[in-house]
């Protein structure tokens, strides 16, 4: 929807955001908070209540100058550039309040408060995106047509303690799963702060052999070990003293995903024959031993289950004694005697007996006394 006006834009941000990103859902709940102070230098929040609040001096009143000389060419590139910037907080403000299905912004809070890497991956992730996609919602919102040139100037980057680090997570993300980097940080966005780490790990699980290797039912547990071991190393991003340089700051983010790889490297060793499901059986063998064993439904496979202890499967038939002499030929080498006849019943025994003399048993030895 392109807008006209102050107020217009104000009721259409976060649908807006919605359209751009791709998101389930927006958790905004339609409401204002109270306004930032506006000696403040913070443009704006995404309250746990699901509400927004903006710095009228930072957002309101920028942007209703903005609409107050709409579609004016050649402004000054300074006034554009402070409309862009008011556009990019309230895109900013609105990626916060991204979620997927099921979930709201404001479940994420303890998460935010005490998760470890949580607060500086959201805030990160929030900012890149807000700066990957601003082009795409000035288009969307038509704030273009309204301020001809703001697609020409840049606004600048805030979190910039943080930024970095998550460049350097993305960028090795993307390196373990085949996406690109903007794709990582698109695929966080989208979700509230608690499942960033999740949709990482993910990205490195499923485009790994452990698939392959872990039962699909452990998968959450899996994908929940490399997130936890990334998110605890990611937190020492915002212990880092105010002098460290970006590269110190990336290198953290790195780091992150080094350590969700060796946790990788152990769930492999964990689980080095392939799943039940996924093993693959041949030979006569394993044939007769899946024809033995009870398929889903079967009564004796449900007595197994609740407690009844099922004889084993019997093994294979004993095959006929020409068949298994033939069998025993083969697997000497030789060939089976011409003259070779099969003997009756009354003929087998004792080797001592003559023919027609009926077979003696074999006599046990004496017990002494």
């Amino acid at each position: 929807m392109k807008v006209t006006s102050f107020r217009e834009l104000m009721r259409e941000q976060a649908n807006a955001a919605v359209r751009v990103s791709g998101a389930h859902h927006s958790s905004w709940n339609g409401r204002f908070g109270a306004p930032i102070e506006r000696q403040s230098d913070l443009g704006g929040t995404a309250n746990w209540d699901n509400s927004i609040s903006y710095n009228p001096r930072h957002v309101d009143e920028r942007l209703q100058e903005m609409f107050r000389n709409a579609r004016v060419h050649n402004q000054d590139r300074a006034e554009l550039a402070g409309y862009r910037d008011a556009i990019r907080v309230v895109l900013h403000e609105n990626v916060h309040l991204l979620s997927s299905e099921g979930r709201e912004h404001s479940q994420s809070y303890n998460a935010m408060a005490t998760g470890p890497g949580v607060r500086p991956l959201e805030e990160g992730v929030t900012e890149l995106y807000s700066h990957q996609v601003l082009d795409d919602y000035i288009d969307e919102l038509g704030i273009d047509q309204i301020a001809p040139g703001i697609k020409d100037v840049k606004s600048p980057k805030v979190y910039k303690e943080f930024t970095p680090a998550v460049e350097g997570f993305a960028d090795m993300i993307g390196r373990k799963s085949g996406m690109e980097r903007d794709e990582v940080i698109a695929a966080m966005a989208v979700v509230p702060a608690d499942q960033k780490f999740t949709v990482a790990a993910a990205a490195m699980y499923d485009n790994s052999r452990l698939p392959g290797m872990i039962p699909e039912d452990q998968r959450e547990q899996a994908i929940g070990q490399i997130a936890q071991a990334m998110s605890s190393e990611f937190g020492r991003v915002a212990k880092l003293p105010k002098s460290a340089d970006a590269g110190t700051r990336r290198a953290v983010g790195e780091q992150a995903v080094i350590e969700g790889s060796r946790v990788m490297s152990r769930l492999r060793k964990q689980w080095q024959m392939p799943a039940p499901d996924r093993q693959v059986q041949r030979g006569v063998g394993s044939e007769q031993q899946r024809a033995g064993q009870p398929q889903r439904g079967d009564r004796s496979a449900q007595q197994s289950r609740a407690g009844v202890v099922t004889p084993p499967p019997a093994g294979p038939a004993a095959l006929p004694p020409d068949i298994a002499a033939a069998a025993r030929a083969g697997l000497t080498g030789s060939r089976p005697l011409g003259s070779a006849t099969r003997l009756t019943a009354d003929q087998q025994g004792s080797r001592r007996g003559g023919v027609g003399v009926p077979a003696q048993q074999r006599q046990g030895p004496e017990t002494q006394r």
